[in-house]
């Protein structure tokens, strides 16, 4: 019996065999896949091996010819995939080491799907590292809304992406955006409010929104909003806010900015007026802060800055703007 033969990479070491071979081969039916470890149709190091075992850097994972070509097993391995041409997205590169690439998004740019930003990310990381792994690709480790510009971060490796996720989630990363918001806005507030999908928008856009009767503490958005200057858009006052979000939730900032009365310039989905320039709005992801000493060796703070739209923005209505960025 012949065999086709794979190699486990960094980012597969001490993964269980089976999670490895699901990752390799998505569209495979599962019960396959754990009949041919079974049955020795898949080994490792050329011997049989148990559904549960686990892999290590440079592990020969073998597959029966026959089952590859009957396309019983689809082995969809970044490395053999299709010649398929990718749209690539031109970005800046803030940070990137073996672990994570931080990007400055580009705006209007998707962050998932066809000719997105993922797409691009795992095209330069196959030319980069060619065949480093067998179940890993790169990611986005958060998320921006297409029209958000600013810090994004994507995994380089599996410790990248668990170490930056888990702490996303426990909010040891701090995260700051500015904003050019409609309205006058004077004195920094923190705002706890409790955001659940609109169910009741008519409107082709998605939109969240405050629901003062829910405590459910999944649901807690807690945002800090602070002004750092003012002026003026076709004769409305205009405030360009520092925003740090304590929590992580689907257009937190866009929603809970409107319940308060100082929604972003331009966000038509949530009320405000158009704004009629180079871009729809100005919403900046513009500085995290990492825990310090982090075993990613990522810098305790990193910065991007805003686009050239922005910045003429500014300085066409923000009149008595300093300059300055950030208050910390």
């Amino acid at each position: 019996m012949e065999f086709k033969d794979f190699y486990a990479g960094s980012d597969d070491e001490n993964r269980r065999l089976d999670k490895v071979i699901r990752k390799m081969t998505p569209d495979s039916n599962i019960s396959s896949l754990y009949s041919a470890i079974r049955k020795g149709l898949i080994r490792v190091n050329d011997k049989k091996a148990d559904v549960n075992q686990k892999v290590f850097e440079k592990d020969k994972i073998s597959i029966a010819d026959f089952l590859l070509e009957n396309n019983k097993i689809k082995v969809e391995l970044a490395k053999h995939a299709s010649s398929k041409p990718v749209k690539k997205i031109s970005f800046e590169t803030v940070f990137q080491n073996e672990h994570v690439k931080i990007i400055n998004k580009p705006y209007d740019t998707n962050v998932h799907g066809a000719g997105s930003l993922s797409e691009t990310i795992e095209a330069q990381y196959l030319e980069e590292k060619h065949e480093s792994s067998l179940s890993f690709t790169p990611g986005p480790c958060h998320r921006l809304d297409r029209k958000t510009t600013g810090l994004l971060c994507f995994s380089e490796s599996l410790a990248g992406a668990e170490w930056f996720t888990k702490n996303i989630a426990e909010k040891t990363i701090r995260k700051f955006y500015v904003a050019v918001c409609l309205g006058d806005f004077q004195k920094t507030e923190t705002w706890s409010d409790h955001i659940v999908p609109d169910d009741a928008n008519s409107t082709s856009f998605y939109t969240m929104k405050i629901d003062p009767s829910n405590s459910d503490d999944k649901n807690l958005a807690v945002t800090t909003c602070t002004p750092l200057a003012h002026g003026t858009y076709q004769k409305q006052k205009v405030t360009l806010c520092q925003f740090e979000i304590l929590t992580g939730k689907k257009h937190q900032i866009r929603c809970q900015s409107a319940y308060h009365k100082i929604g972003i310039l331009g966000d038509t989905a949530y009320g405000s007026i158009k704004l009629r320039d180079k871009q729809d709005m100005y919403l900046h992801a513009y500085r995290l802060v990492m825990p310090e000493n982090n075993p990613l060796e990522i810098p305790h703070e990193i910065t991007a800055p805003l686009n050239n739209n922005f910045l003429n923005f500014l300085k066409l209505s923000l009149l008595n703007w300093d300059g300055s960025l950030i208050i910390k």
